[in-house]
């Protein structure tokens, strides 16, 4: 994120999934008032998270599309590779939604 401050808004759009975006707002609604603060924080420190494995995200991404399977440090076991690549699927389908609806919100 820039230099500002995170805000409510800001930190909704930063979460990468619906259901992410969705708990969020019920959290934050249903959470009493003097919990808010924790509430915020907790959800703060996921989307800073999410933003700082980014990168690393990207570069797994990159290698599968040239070489059409993970680097060899994510290939520890069959089971451990299936769920990387599930959730890099994942990944690339949020992606595509989040261009779409881009694209038709004008």
């Amino acid at each position: 994120m820039s230099d500002q401050p995170w805000t409510i808004d800001s930190i909704a759009h930063a979460l990468p999934h619906p259901e992410l975006r969705a708990s969020f707002t019920r959290d934050v609604n249903l959470a009493p008032v003097d919990q808010l603060p924790d509430v915020i924080a907790r959800w703060t420190r996921l989307v800073e998270q999410w933003e700082n494995s980014k990168p690393e995200l990207d570069k797994i991404q990159s290698h599968v599309q040239a070489h059409g399977e993970l680097p060899a440090e994510y290939r520890d076991t069959p089971e451990a590779e299936a769920q990387t690549a599930t959730f890099l699927e994942q990944l690339r389908a949020d992606a595509a939604n989040r261009r779409q609806q881009g694209s038709n919100a004008a």
